[in-house]
């Protein structure tokens, strides 16, 4: 953490005994001006509010922050103290970049100070590397939220504009660690969905008024963005914090973790680091969630059970997709895609090899899924009869981004389906009860929210849902305990209120 501050290029008095520097003044393209500072007043009165005014008309302030500056007492002496500021106020349309009609005020205070009209200070990338680190981390959480900040995020190489410099010179922290910066532990997962969550074992208890916060950057052709995350407040335990946060707007499709920027500030010392978390399945970063929440309560077990209580209700309702009305099952002549899943044993080779003349005279194309020996054998069945095209894979995500089965209807077919299909001449049936493709986005959502978004468990649970509709999800795997139980109620629920979606009409043979 960067403590030592430039010397002011700008110290006046506003009147009343309340002091400003001005370290940093930068216009911020299109319509904002960001002034960095400090701001001293009598020692036991409130902290003057400040604000930029335009012609003795105040401005809108976007952003501001306060922080200390233990440089600031030694010159400013004991009658006075100090924090430093950092505010965005906006401009009105049209007001020129160089205009000196700017006045800085102070609440309570007679007299402004006219602002200059040139920059203030070194560029703003270096600016910012002279800054307390708790601004920079507050304006680059701004600049992903405020278009009128939005060019200090800009350059030409496609990365994180004027705060690259900043953030490449963060400490990179490894995911899951001991004994590193401070921390006792570091467990940082995310998930396909873009869910991030980081937990801290401090050494010593947690002090009142501790705060953790974080900002997830993700990555792409475009460059790093800044993803700004909103959820449940941090569970702060005995000696761990735990901070859980999904996207403003869910992502559409999955993609793979990028890094988290954290701030720890408490009265026993500030930390900021960077750390890439590990991607975990929704099923088991919700399983670590409930540990890691047990971990940094302690003994106080009813404080973790309601906090994730909490968190779940808070995520059930953001990311649960809108069912919508049911759809008919395709047309009679879309192509029909048979997918063989839950292909496990050596028998579903042998009803393959029986029921594949029927699967082929139906099917324009065969996807096995499952364990890779069992599929494999499996689709050799059909690869050496060489009527259809067979795949034994499903990657859900690249399906979706390319609309691959978009004009198509995904037969999902477990091994007790052809068996008794088979038996009972049943495959026409079959082959009526279908996933309309254009539901497969709503099936990749589920999948990374609630479930695997490996296409084999995806279409296990999009089974039971046309087969059974909401009463064929009971619960979700195993967890432990009350919290387990907890969890699994509440990923079953995702995959519940999307049954309308799933059951659908059965279609002409």
């Amino acid at each position: 953490m960067i403590t030592q501050q430039p010397g002011p290029f700008m110290q006046a008095s506003l009147g009343g005994n309340v002091l400003v520097g001005l370290d940093g003044l930068q216009v911020v393209a299109p319509s904002s001006v960001l002034l960095l500072g400090w701001v001293g007043w009598p020692r036991g009165d409130d902290r003057p509010e400040l604000s930029v005014s335009l012609d003795g008309r105040p401005l809108a302030t976007l952003a501001q922050s306060h922080h200390d500056r233990p440089d600031l007492r030694d010159g400013l002496g004991l009658a006075i103290q100090a924090q430093g500021f950092a505010m965005v106020a906006r401009l009105p349309p049209g007001t020129a970049a160089s205009s000196q009609r700017l006045f800085l005020d102070a609440a309570g205070s007679a007299q402004g100070i006219a602002l200059p009209r040139e920059r203030v200070g070194p560029p703003i990338h270096e600016l910012f590397g002279q800054c307390h680190w708790s601004v920079v981390f507050e304006l680059l959480r701004h600049a992903a939220l405020l278009p009128e900040l939005g060019s200090l995020m800009h350059d030409d190489q496609g990365g994180l504009g004027a705060f690259t410099r900043w953030v490449d010179g963060l400490p990179l922290l490894p995911a899951a660690v001991d004994n590193v910066h401070g921390f006792l532990r570091l467990d940082a997962i995310a998930t396909p969905s873009g869910e991030y969550a980081v937990a801290i074992a401090l050494p010593a208890p947690v002090d009142a008024g501790t705060t953790l916060h974080a900002i997830a950057l993700a990555g792409g052709p475009g460059g790093r963005r800044v993803i700004p995350l909103e959820g449940t407040a941090p569970l702060l335990g005995e000696t761990g914090l735990l901070l859980h946060g999904r996207p403003a707007v869910p992502a559409a499709l999955p993609s793979p973790p990028g890094e988290l920027v954290v701030q720890l500030r408490g009265p026993g010392g500030d930390a900021w680091f960077r750390t890439r978390p590990a991607q975990k399945s929704a099923p088991d970063f919700l399983d670590a969630l409930r540990r890691l929440a047990s971990g940094a309560a302690g003994t106080d077990v009813m404080e973790s059970f309601a906090w994730l209580r909490l968190l779940l209700e808070d995520r059930l309702e953001a990311l649960a997709p809108a069912a919508g009305p049911a759809e008919s099952a395709m047309d009679a002549d879309a192509p029909r895609i048979a997918v063989l899943h839950g292909i496990d044993d050596p028998f579903a080779a042998r009803l393959a090899f029986l029921a594949a003349p029927e699967i082929e005279r139906r099917a324009a194309e065969v996807l096995v899924l499952g364990p890779r020996q069992a599929a494999s054998a499996v689709a050799d069945i059909f690869l050496e009869r060489g009527q259809v095209p067979t795949r034994t894979s499903l990657d859900l995500a690249a399906a979706v981004r390319r609309g691959t089965y978009r004009r198509c209807a995904l037969v999902p077919i477990d091994a007790q389906d052809l068996a008794e299909a088979v038996l009972e001449d049943g495959m026409d049936a079959l082959f009526a009860r279908n996933l309309p493709g254009t539901r497969l986005p709503m099936l990749l959502h589920l999948a990374a929210v609630a479930g695997r978004i490996e296409g084999a468990d995806a279409m296990e649970r999009v089974t039971r849902l046309m087969q059974q509709g909401a009463g064929g999800i009971r619960g979700f795997g195993r967890m432990e305990g009350a919290a387990g139980q907890l969890v699994g109620e509440h990923l079953a629920a995702f995959w519940r209120r999307a049954a309308p979606a799933f059951v659908t009409q059965v279609a002409d043979a």
